[in-house]
């Protein structure tokens, strides 16, 4: 719940850029769309990947995770869990 104070702040903002004719800017619609729990496959099984592939990896105990860059671009977001809880990767 918001303050007083805020909300008579947030009234003040859109009273002053209504009167000076100031528009907000429209939220852009990015085409990302997150991936959640995603599935892993053995390394020896990528075949799609190369050697020059940049990857973002997570390791927890003997667990080790490999995000490819190229689809983090794509999808701007991974929400994955390890053993200690939930991680959010991002490229």
């Amino acid at each position: 719940m918001r303050s007083s104070t805020a909300a008579g702040i947030t009234a003040l903002l859109l009273a002053t850029s209504a009167a000076f004719g100031f528009q907000t800017a429209p939220k852009p619609n990015l085409p990302y769309k997150a991936i959640d729990n995603p599935e892993f496959i053995p390394a020896k099984e990528a075949t799609f990947m190369s050697d020059r592939d940049r990857m973002i990896g997570v390791t927890e105990g003997k667990i080790a995770k490999a995000y490819p860059a190229g689809i983090l671009a794509q999808h701007g977001l991974v929400q994955d869990k390890l053993p200690d809880g939930p991680i959010a990767v991002t490229w």
